[in-house]
């Protein structure tokens, strides 16, 4: 009978879950190298996914806390703080599922990690080594809103400044107990350059977006192992 630790959230149909651990499965050539090495990316893909989750899950509850109950500002730099740790993970994510294809699929160019990109102006030799189905599929992805708005938080975060963030409370009195209601919203821009406020519940529906379009790369690539 299947425990609770028999299961795997993530519903990976590359890796087996038994007896409490993780056992990834095998390529069909049956080159241990190759093997090998995409055994070190596919874990690195789920444990970003794994942080994702961690750091949404932390983001939400202090999110909960308004931003000036208990010690100043505490409560808005564990939200900083764990936003961009978020937003690094996904993205994160986004690009280690494409070292995977380039082992699965590309393992004879020998690229570099750092050679491994998605190129929209011209096919470059990972991209092409892809089969047909699976290259529309991360390119059908990489175009929607939800990954622009992502990605665009994480280079805002790390490079320029922070998460932008919005606040508000409702209730009677200015003391922390009067809130009746406390809200927080992200400032997030789509690929048409366009700002919107949304709540900070959309980062659950991040993380959502991330492990549905991985897992359904995992199933295309799951005919290549045994």
């Amino acid at each position: 009978m299947p425990t609770l630790y028999d299961k795997d959230w993530l519903q990976d149909p590359l890796t087996e879950t038994k007896h409490r651990s993780y056992k990834p499965r095998k390529l069909k050539n049956q080159n241990n190298e190759q093997t090998e090495q995409w055994e070190i990316f596919h874990f690195a893909t789920r444990l970003k996914l794994d942080g994702a989750d961690y750091f949404c899950r932390q983001a939400l509850g202090a999110a909960s806390m308004p931003h000036d109950l208990g010690l100043p500002l505490l409560a808005h730099r564990l939200l900083e703080w764990y936003l961009v740790a978020l937003f690094f993970e996904l993205v994160s994510a986004y690009d280690t599922i494409l070292q995977e294809l380039n082992i699965v699929y590309a393992y004879d160019l020998g690229l570099k990690p750092e050679n491994v990109r998605w190129n929209n102006k011209n096919k470059n030799k990972f991209m092409k080594k892809l089969p047909e189905e699976i290259f529309d599929r991360v390119e059908e992805e990489r175009e929607k809103d939800w990954l622009c708005e992502v990605r665009s938080l994480r280079n805002l975060a790390t490079h320029s400044y922070i998460v932008p963030l919005a606040s508000s409370q409702a209730g009677f009195g200015e003391e922390p107990l009067d809130y009746n209601e406390h809200t927080v919203s992200i400032f997030c821009t789509d690929k048409a350059g366009n700002t919107k406020l949304k709540y900070i519940s959309v980062c659950k529906e991040y993380l959502e977006n991330m492990v549905r379009y991985i897992s359904s790369v995992w199933e295309k690539m799951a005919q290549e192992f045994d």
